[in-house]
């Protein structure tokens, strides 16, 4: 298929999979979106402890080991939601001596205020796609550099955003109702400062579990029993399923010549995809499910065919 197979797949859907829920739909996702170009000359970011910052700093290799384990994907933002992607994590840091928030992972990536607008592009271009945006790191902001970014959201996308004081019920938040009102973005903010401002969702309306692990074996055992457990409550909130391994210490330390997305990845996505391929969307089942390096391993087309089986 070609890279742009999946660029409007919501307004493609079948129309009776547009009146689901999107609490219900199988939905592709990125972790630590905007984690896809790092800036090795900016020096280690300040959402790694300190210690690894002294080290990384005084190492003549550190800053490339860094950049080879933080880097989680090879696509723009933008790329990636035409890719068919439509869950975003963006992790927020002030940087040192810039005036701008960035998004960051190990290292200072690009301005917040750059992959804002690529996102405002695609979604003006493509006006039947959804994006939801989950803000849930924060490193080195004060209160009025959350209290700016907030600004910054409203400022470029205004009546776009699905606001958390929405008269629509959780149930009743779907592709078709949603085509029917100005409204293509939804955004969690994990941070009260949120709370000045009608526009935002908080985190208790979307659950995201982290299987912390570098074996596959037990990150399919960590979903397998948050599945058949019912750990989702259904009660309309989104939950993201991780399909991702997160390296250890010494997982670095043991692969210095080596990266995530060669020595985490293809287990990760591989075992996560063998584990969902008969899993079922629903109120309590599959919703987000989210990866490294999505365009890889078939990831978004094998999140997208489960809608085939959706569960109402």
């Amino acid at each position: 298929m070609s890279e742009n197979s999946f660029k409007t797949w919501m307004a493609d859907l079948p129309q009776e999979t547009t009146r689901v829920p999107l609490c219900s739909l199988a939905i592709p996702g990125s972790h630590d979106s905007g984690a896809y170009w790092l800036d090795r000359a900016g020096g280690i970011a300040e959402d790694e402890p300190s210690i690894i910052r002294t080290l990384a700093n005084s190492c003549c290799c550190g800053i490339s080991v860094v950049y080879q384990w933080a880097l989680t994907q090879n696509l723009s933002v933008k790329c990636q939601l035409e890719h068919g992607v439509r869950y975003l994590d963006l992790r927020l840091c002030g940087r040192p001596g810039s005036p701008d928030v960035h998004v960051a992972h190990g290292l200072y990536g690009h301005r917040l205020h750059d992959i804002l607008l690529e996102i405002k592009e695609f979604l003006d271009e493509n006006q039947k796609e959804f994006v939801i945006l989950d803000f849930n790191h924060f490193h080195n902001m004060t209160s009025v550099d959350h209290r700016e970014v907030l600004i910054l959201i409203i400022k470029i996308f205004g009546v776009q955003i699905l606001g958390g004081d929405t008269p629509m019920s959780a149930w009743s938040i779907t592709l078709d109702n949603l085509w029917k009102t100005p409204a293509r973005l939804m955004v969690f903010y994990g941070h009260p400062a949120r709370n000045e401002f009608s526009f935002f969702w908080s985190e208790e309306y979307l659950q995201s579990p982290w299987a912390n692990t570098t074996s596959s074996s037990a990150l399919v055992r960590f979903h397998e029993n948050n599945y058949y457990q019912s750990v989702r409550r259904g009660e309309g909130e989104f939950y993201v399923w991780q399909g991702v391994l997160t390296p250890s210490t010494g997982t670095v330390i043991g692969n210095l010549c080596s990266s995530l997305e060669r020595k985490l990845v293809p287990r990760a996505t591989s075992a996560f995809l063998k584990w969902i391929k008969d899993k079922v969307p629903s109120r309590v089942g599959i919703n987000i499910c989210c990866a490294d390096f999505v365009e890889k391993y078939n990831f978004i087309p094998s999140i997208l065919s489960l809608n085939k089986n959706i569960q109402t």
